[in-house]
């Protein structure tokens, strides 16, 4: 109510600028407490989902039979046993890659497509040129040659 009252002494004009800077800092308290505590993120999410996936190589793909590969894990070592659908052989959790068959294959686009599904590089047994496999994500983006 007082500003209201010392809003009543100004001219037409000052009026009208001290209602804008009233209303502004209104707005401006309001926005402060309505986000306050909270992180001013942009939301996060996967440039690459939908994007081509290319591998130099992969599990199970151009070799005529499944393939054995074993991921290292904390499983007892002495116990040869099978947890879930893997196979424990000597504290790693093992299975099969086999391209021809969906619930055995691991593509390259499986690495980002944002289920459960993994991209999984062939095995040290296949020689050790496959200790370095490369993956390559096309982002979509179109490259143009410089000229001076």
């Amino acid at each position: 109510m007082m500003m209201l009252k010392l809003a009543e002494h100004l001219t037409m004009g000052q009026r009208s600028s001290w209602y804008k800077i009233a209303l502004a800092l209104i707005l401006m308290t309001y926005l402060v407490n309505s986000v306050a505590g909270q992180a001013l993120t942009p939301p996060n999410f996967n440039l690459a989902v939908g994007r081509k996936v290319e591998a130099t190589s992969t599990c199970g793909v151009g070799v005529t039979e499944p393939e054995l590969y074993c991921k290292l894990t904390g499983a007892n070592p002495d116990k040869e046993d099978v947890i879930g659908e893997f196979e424990v052989i000597q504290g790693q959790l093992c299975d099969y890659c086999d391209a021809r068959e969906p619930s055995q294959s691991h593509q390259p686009e499986y690495a980002v497509d944002g289920t459960e599904r993994w991209w999984q590089s062939p095995p040290l047994s296949r020689g050790l040129r496959y200790n370095e496999v490369n993956l390559t994500i096309s982002l979509g983006q179109v490259q143009h040659p410089l000229t001076y």
